[in-house]
């Protein structure tokens, strides 16, 4: 019998030596210690103050004698947190758990049962005891109902961006042209910014020695593999910067053509212009998402304008919805930028049409600002947008561009 107990208490020590290493506990200030035993594989809901929990649990002594536990009866206990049901330590640790989440607490006596004791007289005064806490049920709802909830709203969502992405596809104002385009500068941003590691690693090794082309080695390899989701080499990653449409959109283009892309990079000559090249190739030839940019022509003011205008609008379509209150400041800090980006957005004159978009952003701010603000809140077109900028602030274009079927 003796030897039965020392193999026991021998596990069990190697048991919390190895959970110590796994799961490292945390001590709060109150004095309050609580490890992280188990955790889900998704969260949606975290237990606070009001909320109903069903817990198993098993409480023990310092001496790793059993106080109290439902383990073996088989009947969880409900408890509300807030409700002066359980002991200090319990409010505390378990604020924040998750259904199918296991915590292991240990409460010092100021937040147990101090120094009277409790728990029938099984807690002598003043004793610190541990918990070990499975959260089963949150007001109400199981581990398989919050995963069949989490599983219908992850379709859902899917679905929806599917919807977003078929709209109008392969129209130039598209949500899938947008996204395509708006992966192309990013992806374009991320090769140029993995070349210049590149470069600086070979001047450090090689005292001033520049390389031609990228090489793709495994770091790379890793950075294009999870470009779509990683904040550190794409502003697509969450936090979005972009629509919520956007990264999905990444990741099927990737997903179906990761080696094409990477190869019509490798080898290219990086600047700019290429972006459109690019475009053409990525979202017109390979995804469909976009008609090719080769037809484009601008010829004279009123079609700088409106290409102006449309760059604008992408800006705001492709980008993560404004905060009401902060459209306005938004909206001008687009203004600012966007004239930079036209020299590699559009194929003809690009020079004179950067040159024109800062002019004519310049002379019309306020008006620009105010008819863009109107369309980011909903209140009228961007083709209204084009023709109060083009036609009645500018007055480079003529009012018979525009007919009352458009708007």
């Amino acid at each position: 019998m003796a030897k039965h107990y020392f193999y026991h208490r021998l596990f069990f020590v190697c048991l919390q030596v190895i959970l110590a290493y796994t799961f490292p506990r945390v001590k709060r200030g109150s004095g309050l210690t609580v490890q992280i035993l188990e955790k889900p594989s998704f969260c949606t809901e975290k237990a606070k103050k009001g909320d109903v929990l069903k817990v198993h649990y098993q409480g023990r002594l310092k001496d790793d004698s059993v106080f109290e536990e439902t383990y073996t009866v088989g009947r969880p206990l409900e408890v509300t947190l807030g409700g002066n049901q359980i002991i200090a330590g319990w409010e505390e640790g378990l604020k924040g758990m998750c259904v199918g989440e296991r915590r292991y607490l240990i409460v010092p006596p100021k937040l147990g049962y101090g120094s009277a004791g409790g728990s029938n007289g099984r807690v002598p005064p003043d004793a610190t005891i541990s918990f070990q806490v499975d959260l089963l049920a949150l007001n109400g709802k199981q581990f398989h109902q919050m995963q069949l909830e989490h599983e219908s709203a992850e379709q859902e969502k899917s679905r929806q961006v599917d919807v977003i992405l078929s709209q109008r596809a392969g129209e130039k104002d598209s949500p899938f042209c947008d996204a395509c385009n708006v992966f192309v500068e990013q992806f374009y941003e991320t090769w140029v910014m993995m070349l210049k590691e590149q470069e600086q690693k070979v001047e450090t090794k090689d005292g001033g020695s520049s390389m031609p082309a990228l090489t793709y080695n495994d770091d790379v390899e890793a950075k294009v593999q999870s470009f779509c989701t990683n904040r550190t080499t794409s502003k697509i990653a969450v936090p979005l910067t972009y629509a919520d449409h956007v990264q999905p959109a990444c990741e099927r283009i990737m997903l179906g053509h990761k080696r094409e892309i990477v190869g019509k990079f490798l080898g290219s000559a990086l600047q700019g212009r290429i972006i459109l090249d690019k475009k053409d190739e990525v979202c017109a030839d390979m995804v469909e998402a976009c008609p090719h940019s080769q037809g484009e022509t601008l010829q004279g003011e009123c079609s700088f304008c409106k290409a102006v205008v449309e760059d604008i609008a992408f800006e705001i379509r492709s980008k993560t919805k404004i905060p009401a209150n902060k459209i306005e400041y938004a909206v001008h800090r687009k203004l600012e930028q966007v004239c930079i980006r036209t020299y590699y957005r559009h194929r003809f004159r690009a020079s004179s049409l950067q040159e024109f978009c800062e002019e004519l952003i310049d002379d019309h701010t306020k008006a620009i600002g105010d008819l863009v603000i109107q369309a980011v809140e909903n209140k009228i077109s961007w083709i209204e947008v084009e023709r109060g900028v083009c036609v009645e602030a500018a007055q480079l274009c003529p009012i018979s561009m525009y007919s009352k079927d458009e708007f």
